[in-house]
């Protein structure tokens, strides 16, 4: 994955920008993406700091010219059409970016549009919310009064938005530390003050005087500056006279001072966050007027102690806090610091980011602690506008909606799905209305334009297989849901021209074993013709299936009398040979250990005689010879697939290519666990096939040797682990 940052630097916009895409860089770095920035040259830039941090950066010069329409337009350097042409020029020499990333006040959806063609992707890293963007995701880390609605002007109604201190980005230290740290209780002994990279007002300065004020000898201060601010002499002058005042500069992070620390003095900006994970309480200066609404939201919630904008604060304003504090200690801010962010921000953003619908999902029944994430994905605005309900949902309505669903487990079954390390991609929702169950989804909004409502739909399909006896009968889509319509057109169907063979709705059934591989591949069928309107049912005893047009026994042993087959119209078995051919058992594994590489899947009605009914269609596929178990059953899987649905789009015209098998047939036995025993007098490769054939986890080849019975796992390694 290819990520580019647009993001600057200077001694007027500080330091901040650059520092948190830093952090996220780190974080998709960690995820094996590669990033790279895109950074004009102003003065007290960070070019070669991020050079520094192994990340490439490309250079934008400053051209003297400006726009007017926006109130940071002075921080770029440059118009923003300018800026876009440099960037295209640049980008132009390389594929298109995954995820282009824009930090920048003075760039609106202007810029953005430009940009377009040059990234599959665009996520904005926006704190102020006072311009439009055009953008598939939007970051806004701060915590202000009515957040969650104060973008709905400016973005995109299918763009994600990742707001709040949730989504802070923090080092990772922050994180390891968090739930180390203590709260701060009792008297403060040690104060840190950091008013970031610019300065101007030398409210450093202020501070330290404030501090020296208290002539308090017990207590020590921690000042830290970067090297470039205005008064960094003087401050150096003033720590050099003072033993209990010391000064740092160019730190890698403020981590090991913040938890040190029991008090700090600063600004409202990005370190607000680092402090509130350490839960670290603070005297806070604000800036920027976009500073203003932050510190405002804060003191409200009792997480800082506000004392007013940098042009309004005295040196008197600073001593009286300091006392203040000093005499009435800090316990309840700690503790609700840390109740707020806890660290994690940056590994968020990276996952969704990195996000596709390769990565492995796992689904589990939701419970009570989902409220909050289920309210926040149903009152998603895109969802909101699609539903039969506009409006949002209050939180009082969704809960007892949510502990009634819950409580009537019988009746309805919700699931979680999320990625193996927890993070949480969507839900799917089964109702049972009589016999059928109706299915409902909702994808995070952020997570759009991934191709995961499948991989999601999947997911659940199979846990809900797994955990429920009886069979599972999907109710039709309705025809005014939008989330199926969205789903019918994301697995390729249009949804305006439905074609069922010229022979209209069908109820298939497919039955398989509960343990049989082929299970994980069969949602993709169920989802397919569920979505084009037919009914589906799904279960793992052929006697338990309610009857209906068709019967697909895919991985199924057992032998399915006459009378169960008579609830269908027609009953198919898809087997791996070309019949008459290799009827009886597990046909592939036979033909690789004989060193074969075609075969055939055929797909037959299923008659008394095992494996003897008349073939409707035949499939080919060649293996290449070094294929493991997981990659021909891919294989296999895919073809087998391609003849049910050729069946089902096809019917009943289908019917009439059945064809008697003619001929000698042969056949194979079922294998057993022994018959993956390994030959210690033989050489390797003389047995690497049946190596291919094994199962790792559920009969694994084995060898016997010196008294032992040893297991022997094999796997594939890309060329590049070859050692060196």
């Amino acid at each position: 994955m290819n990520i580019v940052f647009r993001v600057d630097a200077s001694s007027v916009m500080g330091t901040g920008h650059v520092m948190r895409c830093l952090t996220l860089a780190d974080a998709l770095g960690a995820s094996g993406a590669n990033c790279r920035f895109l950074c004009r040259e102003h003065p007290g830039n960070l070019v070669e700091r991020i050079r520094g941090r192994s990340y490439p950066v490309e250079t934008l010069a400053l051209s003297g010219k400006r726009d007017a329409d926006l109130f940071h337009s002075h921080w770029l350097g440059a118009t923003q059409e300018e800026d876009a042409a440099a960037c295209v020029a640049l980008l132009a020499q390389n594929a298109p970016a995954d995820w282009l990333i824009v930090d920048h006040y003075a760039l609106d959806e202007r810029w953005e549009k430009a940009l377009r063609p040059h990234g599959r992707n665009t996520m904005v890293i926006d704190d102020l919310a006072d311009r439009r963007h055009d953008c598939d995701l939007l970051l806004d880390q701060n915590l202000v009064a009515n957040g969650a609605r104060r973008y709905d002007a400016l973005l995109p109604e299918s763009c994600g938005r990742m707001l709040g201190p949730r989504y802070a980005l923090l080092q990772p230290r922050y994180a390891e530390l968090h739930d180390r740290i203590p709260p701060r209780e009792g008297e403060i002994h040690r104060i840190l003050v950091y008013f970031g990279g610019v300065d101007a007002h030398d409210l450093s300065g202020m501070a330290v005087d404030a501090f020296l004020s208290l002539e308090n000898p017990e207590i020590a201060l921690d000042l830290v500056i970067h090297p470039t601010v205005p008064h960094a002499a003087a401050l150096h002058e003033k720590a050099a006279r003072h033993s209990n005042v010391t000064l740092h500069e160019n730190l890698p992070g403020l981590a090991p001072l913040m938890a040190k620390a029991d008090l700090a003095i600063g600004a409202c900006g990005a370190t607000s966050w680092e402090r509130c994970c350490l839960g670290l309480p603070a005297l806070v200066v604000t800036l920027a007027e976009n500073q203003r609404p932050i510190a405002r939201e804060l003191h409200a919630r009792g997480l800082i102690h506000w004392l007013g904008d940098a042009s309004e604060i005295t040196l008197e304003t600073l001593s009286q806090a300091l006392k203040e504090s000093l005499s009435q200690g800090l316990p309840a801010m700690s503790e609700a610091c840390r109740a707020l962010v806890d660290g994690g921000g940056g590994e968020r953003v990276a996952n969704i980011l990195t996000i596709n619908r390769k990565t492995p999902l796992v689904a589990r029944p939701a419970e009570w602690k989902d409220e909050d994430l289920l309210l926040e994905w149903a009152n998603d605005p895109l969802v909101r506008k699609h539903s039969f309900q506009p409006e949002a949902i209050d939180r009082n309505t969704h809960r007892k909606w949510f502990r009634e669903r819950l409580r009537e487990f019988e009746q309805s079954k919700l699931y979680i799905v999320e990625t193996e390390s927890g993070f949480p991609v969507g839900q799917a929702r089964f109702d049972r209305l009589g016999e059928e169950w109706e299915m409902d989804y909702s994808l995070d909004a952020r997570l759009r334009q991934r191709h995961l409502g499948r991989p999601l739909l999947r997911t659940a399909l199979l846990k809900f297989r797994q955990e429920t006896p009886v069979p599972l009968i999907l109710a039709r889509v309705k025809e005014n849901n939008p989330e199926s319509r969205r789903l019918l057109e994301s697995l390729g169907f249009d949804s305006k021209n439905q074609s069922f063979g010229g022979w209209g709705v069908l109820f298939i059934a497919i039955c398989s074993d509960a343990a049989s591989w082929m299970n994980a591949e069969i949602p993709d069928l169920l989802l397919a013709w569920w979505a084009m309107g037919h009914r589906v049912a799904w279960g793992h005893e052929a006697r338990d299936l309610p009857g209906g047009d068709i019967c697909f026994y895919l991985g199924y042993g057992k032998i399915v009398d006459r009378m169960t087959r008579a609830r269908y119209n027609h009953n198919l078995v898809a087997h791996e040979s070309a019949l008459p051919e290799g009827r009886g058992w597990s046909p592939m594994t036979w033909r690789i250990l004989a060193g074969e590489s075609q075969f055939t899947v055929s797909l037959f009605e299923a008659v008394d005689e095992v494996d003897a009914g008349p073939i409707y269609l035949q499939e080919t596929f060649h293996l290449q010879g070094a294929e493991l178990v997981f990659e021909w059953r891919a294989l296999q899987a895919e073809t087998t697939r391609k003849l049910c649905r050729a069946f089902v789009s096809e019917y009943p015209a289908v019917l009439n290519r059945a064809r008697r098998q003619e001929g000698e047939g042969s056949a194979y036995p079922r294998r057993t666990p022994k018959d993956s025993r390994l030959d210690v007098d033989r050489p390797l490769k003389e047995q690497f096939n049946l190596l291919r054939v094994v199962d790792n986890e559920r009969y694994p080849a084995y060898f016997e040797i010196a008294g032992g019975v040893f297991t022997l796992h094999i796997q594939k390694m890309p060329i590049t682990w070859l050692p060196r």
